[in-house]
């Protein structure tokens, strides 16, 4: 798994590999440089301060100031280069996950919930973008002074070296232990914070249910509840980390005092000078502090590779809508249902639709009623093939649904439900959003035939108003006439309203039904709803109850069955 881990990221970052090449060229160069700092020091204490010679004193420092000024423009731009291949490798990660999210079928927004895939892409894509920028960076560049630190120790005495070396092997067995402690606890941690993200976007989603039935006190210790679960979980991981911080320092520091212990007797003895432990123990200290370094970062890397673990799982997630499929020259707008059986995937043992068939033909206006329950709003949701069917078929035209590329079928198909959800744009966005290539005039000519242009015009800012999140600066009425605006620009074949006035006033009725008539002309529609107003001009109606049609026919007929579920629905209105 941590391979194809590290191999997903490779590929990620391949993009980026002369940014990064340029990044890894000035690190090289910067811990070069640190690493002849304890030789230049060696020459200066055996030199110039045991010598007394103070001509050579100046050149000492001039040459030690320069090189400072070298580690400090190469280290600048290592930073630069790594920091800034990072940033672009997690933007496109974002993108890519986001594109991909946007391409699941429906029935995966109905497994996994808003605040959970928020999360993965704001605090998962953060912790990974630490991993590949910064992180990265320090972690080679300290993976390099221990390295080239301990190289320098074997030149300068290999067996003062051996010595220390001894202490190694445990000290890598026990980073693999911690290391694998680290990862579990940061997964658990990412999962925790994306179920306090899930928790915050159903609340403030929701803010008007929170307050109406004022929860908000609920609501906070909800809320407050699972960021103490995570804190626990932050607790586990910093105490795990500290003990390997606390073994990783007293390991270094008994090295200090095993090197100092022999090395001072290899001076006593004139086996070494005193510059040559000089250098010993500057070169010690850089392996120390590189090797501290890096116990740190291993718990933000292992961090990271959690987090990407996570996001991998999402970005290569297949989505199951057909996008290879046909794409008619042209569609006429014949619907039919033949011995439709569905269950929703997140409800396999439910039966919704049970053995239903019927058809409609071009340009006919068809209204679906029955009970709350009864499977009116599921046979709305199936044309567009939002959901795989059980058995049967539904076929557009002579085509089956399922030999269809999706996307050119839904682009046929035109929804206005009861609570159309607007982007957080102007009006004239939300408008476009139906045919983004539409002129302004095809806009205004949208929002006359949807009876909407009045009211917009009336705004100071006119179709540039802004509309809100979720369109909530609009009223119920506007919200559905620029909904039913943007479904005329989008100029379907197929309608589907699905109970489109039964929450609006009836002014807001009358002109939003005004609307819909003129959008339904030679166009095969969908009604369903409750209101008699709104669907006893239909072609036909079908009457539905628990899943089947049980009525058919036209308003005057069926209402005067008074043994029927229609005759029953007219009296309860």
């Amino acid at each position: 798994m941590k391979n194809k881990t590290l191999n997903r990221l490779f590929l990620i970052a391949k993009p980026e590999l002369k940014t990064l090449s340029l990044g890894l060229f000035f690190l090289i160069i910067s811990s070069g440089s640190s690493l002849i700092f304890p030789q230049a020091i060696r020459w200066f204490v055996d030199n110039v301060l045991q010598t007394k010679r103070i001509d050579l004193l100046w050149t000492a420092v001039g040459f030690l100031f320069l090189l400072f000024i070298l580690q400090g423009i190469t280290s600048s731009l290592r930073y630069y280069f790594f920091s800034l291949s990072g940033e672009r490798i997690v933007l496109k990660l974002r993108q890519n996950l986001f594109k991909n999210i946007m391409y699941q079928e429906v029935s995966f927004f109905d497994e996994h919930r808003t605040g959970e895939l928020l999360s993965r892409l704001a605090s998962d894509c953060t912790t990974l973008q630490n991993t590949v920028s910064v992180n990265i960076s320090m972690g080679l560049r300290n993976l390099g002074q221990v390295i080239g630190g301990l190289g320098f120790m074997f030149y300068t005495s290999w067996k003062l070296t051996l010595v220390m070396l001894v202490l190694l092997p445990p000290m890598s067995i026990f980073t693999a232990i911690y290391g694998k402690k680290i990862k579990s606890h940061s997964k658990k941690l990412q999962e925790s914070i994306a179920q306090s993200s899930v928790i915050a976007e159903e609340t403030l989603s929701g803010i008007k249910t929170v307050k109406s039935f004022v929860k908000e006190d609920f609501e906070s210790q909800r809320y407050t509840f699972q960021l103490e679960d995570a804190l626990q979980l932050v607790k586990s991981r910093i105490s795990t980390i500290s003990i390997f911080i606390l073994v990783a320092m007293v390991v270094g520091l008994s090295a200090v005092c095993i090197v100092l212990m022999y090395g001072g007797y290899q001076v006593v003895n004139d086996h070494l000078s005193i510059g040559d432990l000089t250098q010993f123990l500057l070169y010690l200290l850089f392996v120390a502090m590189g090797g501290g370094m890096l116990g740190t970062l291993w718990g933000d890397i292992t961090s990271g590779v959690g987090a990407s673990e996570r996001i991998f799982e999402l970005l290569e997630k297949q989505s199951k809508d057909k996008n290879n499929g046909l794409i008619p020259d042209n569609i006429q707008g014949r619907i039919e249902f033949k011995n439709v059986s569905f269950c929703y995937p997140s409800r396999p043992n439910i039966s919704v639709i049970n053995n239903m068939s019927f058809s409609i033909e071009p340009g006919r206006k068809i209204a679906i009623v029955g009970s709350s329950g009864a499977g009116k709003s599921t046979i709305a949701s199936l044309i567009p093939n939002y959901y795989p069917i059980n058995k049967g078929y539904i076929k557009v035209d002579d085509n089956d649904i399922n030999e269809l590329n999706v996307s050119w079928l839904r682009s046929q198909i035109g929804m206005v439900s009861q609570e159309p959800i607007l982007i957080s744009s102007t009006i004239e966005e939300n408008i476009r959003y139906g045919k983004q290539n539409a002129s302004h005039e095809d806009v205004i000519a949208a929002a006359k035939a949807a009876n909407a242009f009045q009211f917009i015009s009336q705004f100071p800012d006119g179709f540039e108003t802004r509309v809100g999140e979720r369109g909530l600066q609009l009223s119920g009425g506007q919200k559905q006439r620029v909904a039913i605006a943007r479904a005329i620009l989008k100029n379907p074949k197929i309608l589907i309203l699905d109970e489109a006035t039964s929450s609006l006033d009836t002014e807001s009725e009358s002109l939003v039904q005004e609307a819909l008539f003129r959008l339904m002309q030679g166009r095969t529609s969908i009604v369903i709803a409750h209101r008699i107003s709104t669907i006893i001009n239909s072609d036909e109606i079908l009457v539905v109850d628990k899943g089947q049609i049980v009525q058919t026919g036209h308003h005057d007929t069926l209402s005067k069955d008074t043994t029927g579920i229609y005759f029953k629905l007219l009296q309860k209105q």
